[in-house]
């Protein structure tokens, strides 16, 4: 009977720890970024950052090379996601809340940068 009762505990244990150890995965979200040029097509270059000012959290987002970035495991909490890309203005969105669980979708569309035309005006004259 002894030996019963030892078996039991130790099923008992491993059992509560599987659970602390789900727990734990579960108290995070993801967030999925979708990045588009202004006609539809998927920006594969671009560098995805998402923040949370509040908790001092900066983290990169990886891409897939099909123009889908990812930050997983976030603490939930209210974040910024920044989008640049090289011949893109850079996007910037705000108040992108994620939840315990969540696994978000974030569509980000990136405009062309617009172009700067510098003109050099010079004042002196010309030498005769």
């Amino acid at each position: 009977m002894n030996r019963n009762l030892q078996a039991f505990v130790i099923s008992l244990m491993v059992l509560s720890l599987s659970v602390l150890a789900v727990g734990q995965g579960a108290a995070t979200g993801d967030l999925h970024v979708a990045v588009k040029d202004a006609k539809g097509s998927l920006v594969t270059n671009a560098t995805v950052t998402v923040r949370d000012p509040a908790k001092g959290l900066e983290r990169a987002g990886t891409g897939n090379g099909q123009g889908a970035y990812a930050a997983l495991l976030l603490p939930p909490g209210t974040y910024s996601v920044t989008v640049e890309a090289a011949g893109f203005a850079r996007a910037e969105v705000t108040d992108v809340n994620i939840t315990v669980g969540e696994s978000a979708e974030l569509p980000v569309t990136l405009n062309v940068a617009g172009t700067k035309e510098v003109v050099t005006v010079s004042s002196q004259a010309e030498l005769l």
